[in-house]
């Protein structure tokens, strides 16, 4: 009887003593920042993970954030460029509480934090793309668009008010993806075609500018080569036109009479040809050939 008093005593104060640890002590975890109060008011603010001690609540409080890093997709609504152009553009932010005291008193929750910077982002997204053209956000030429540089600059526009007034480090603001209103769809398409254009104007210039002067180098290689070419013709046929002149010397010289008879026979080919007929003196050289041969000769 006595031993199961004694168990059940160490038993009660086993359980005592593990519910008064269990109030007395708090984890932080790696993941979270923790703010304790005192009715209300705060003492300390824990950064660190491990083991600590308090009051028990109520005397004592212990707040709660979640240290990483959390996305939040802010509220869509239509923006004005510089030119006038109406612009959906979808954003998230990537942030982090930083200061758990300033968060704490300032908004207390992240549904407050996430309202807060809905705000803060829709403004900051206005206000910035209303420094830049429409041209800079959509356009076929890489160089000209700007969207990296709009993202940080938000992104540097909301982090400091977000740090100042929420104890809130926003790390990225960055935009999703661009939308535009029906009204804004045609011009788009139109200034594409534009700029197509523009660059197909351009090809063709280039292109016929190559092909002017290949043609012009092309008739000029023409030029000299036919020149060439000529030069080279009269070379040959004045060197075979001595060459045939020597001839003629060399066989006029062997035989006069001989190469007199040749020279007739080929002025005939030259002035006869089938079925070719003359009525002329046969007397006359070298019509003279033509005639009969009188016998015995």
């Amino acid at each position: 009887m006595k031993t199961q008093i004694i168990v059940r005593g160490l038993i009660g104060a086993l359980v005592g003593a593990l519910l008064l640890f269990v109030m007395l002590t708090f984890q932080v975890r790696q993941n979270e920042r923790v703010v304790l109060t005192r009715f209300g008011r705060p003492v300390r603010v824990l950064v660190e993970p491990g083991l600590y001690g308090k009051w028990p609540w109520p005397i004592e409080t212990v707040n709660r954030f979640d240290a990483r890093l959390d996305f939040y997709d802010a509220r869509i609504s239509e923006a004005l460029t510089r030119d006038k152009r109406n612009v959906i553009i979808p954003v998230y932010v990537a942030w982090r509480i930083d200061d758990p005291l300033k968060f704490l008193q300032s908004l207390g929750s992240a549904d407050n934090a996430r309202s807060k910077l809905d705000g803060l982002v829709t403004s900051a997204r206005n206000t910035v793309l209303g420094g830049y053209d429409f041209s800079q956000l959509v356009s076929t030429n890489r160089a000209e668009v700007k969207i990296p540089e709009i993202e940080h600059t938000i992104t540097d526009l909301v982090a400091q008010q977000a740090k100042q007034s929420f104890g809130i480090a926003v790390v990225q603001v960055g935009i999703k993806r661009l939308t535009l209103p029906e009204a804004n769809t045609q011009f788009v398409f139109e200034r594409m075609r534009a700029e197509r254009a523009q660059f197909a104007a351009q090809y063709r210039a280039e292109g016929q500018q190559q092909a002017d002067e290949v043609r012009a180098k092309t008739d000029a290689d023409k030029v000299v080569m036919l020149a060439d070419a000529r030069k080279y013709a009269e070379e040959t046929r004045g060197k075979a036109e001595a060459e045939a002149a020597r001839i003629y010397r060399a066989a006029h010289e062997k035989d006069p009479s001989f190469y007199r008879f040749l020279r007739e026979l080929d002025a005939l080919k030259q002035i006869t040809s089938t079925n070719t007929t003359v009525v002329l003196d046969t007397a006359t050289p070298p019509f003279d050939l033509l005639s009969p041969v009188p016998k015995g000769e």
